[in-house]
Parts: C-alpha cells; structure tokens; sequence
C-alpha cells in the first residue's frame, strides 16, 4: 500500500506543527508531509505535491493569487479582493484537480460559519475544531486510513463496453 501524501494548509505554526506531530506518531515520512501558510502557496504546493489529504484552514491569509486566467489554474477561484483566500474556493480548485481528495478542515467555528457549511456541501471529509488536538488528529487520520484502504481494496467497476463487446 503506497503512503499517503498530506498538505498542512494554516498560517498558525502552532496547529502545522501540532498536525505534523500527529502524523509523525502515525509514522508518516517526513517527505509525505507539505506545509502552506497561504492560499497562494497552498496551491502552488497542491499542483507540485498532488497530496491525497489535505488539512485546511478556514481563514486562509496572505499571499495574492492574481487575476483568473479562463482555464488557468484559478479559474474557478473568482479571485476579488475578499475571496482570493477563500477556503471554499480554494477546495473547489483542488477537489477539481482531484476528486478523491480528502479535505479536513480547520475552524474555530464549527456552527456559526457559513464557509463550514459550504465545505461540508463540497464533500469535506472531517471537520476539526481548534484549538486542535493530537488525538483529534490521530482519529481524523485512522478515518482517512480506512477509507483509502478500503477504496484500495475496492474492485474496480467493469466498463460497459465490456459487457457490449460480449454479446
């Protein structure tokens, strides 16, 4: 089974070193572990480490992710001056590039924020309240685990072009 790779997006040092811990005690290899601070540098990551799960913030900060570029790689972004840093937004891209991937999100408002809500409706995989906690993140990366392994595990669907050419 190939490791995961992961993607630590938050610009608290705090919670990228806390969910680097946790990953570690799961004996995640260091090499499978990338970190952002900004939208920006988040998908500028995504795109070159093509990450399997990815831990994002809600509040994403810093950077400019420029003008969108009609299929370019922030087109689905709508980039503005308040929504250029949108977790939402910057999912949708990545969920775009890779539908599989997993996304836990990272909020210190869990109810009151509509943009929880809207990655929830995106297919979130898990939402973690901060401040977070290793065991939190050591669950949330059991869950991952067994999921994955079981999509591993999974026969494939036989085409139904298959099952024309047999008749």
């Amino acid at each position: 089974m190939a490791a995961l790779r992961y993607l630590v997006v938050d610009d608290s040092p705090t919670v990228r070193l806390t969910i680097r811990q946790a990953l570690r005690q799961e004996s995640t290899p260091a090499r499978m572990v990338s970190e952002a601070e900004t939208a920006e540098e988040a998908i500028t990551k995504f795109n070159a480490e093509r990450p399997d799960v990815v831990f994002l913030d809600i509040d994403l900060t810093g950077g400019d992710l420029g003008p969108a570029e009609p299929g370019g790689r922030l087109d689905l972004l709508h980039p503005t001056a308040d929504n250029h840093r949108d977790a939402p937004n910057v999912a949708r891209y990545m969920l775009q590039k890779n539908a599989k991937l997993k996304i836990v999100v990272c909020t210190g408002n869990t109810t009151d924020d509509s943009r929880v809500r809207e990655l929830i409706k995106l297919g979130a995989f898990h939402v973690l309240s901060k401040p977070v906690h290793l065991a939190q993140i050591r669950e949330v990366l059991k869950d991952v685990r067994a999921e994955h392994d079981q999509m591993v595990d999974e026969p494939e669907e036989p085409s139904a072009d298959r099952y024309q050419r047999g008749f």
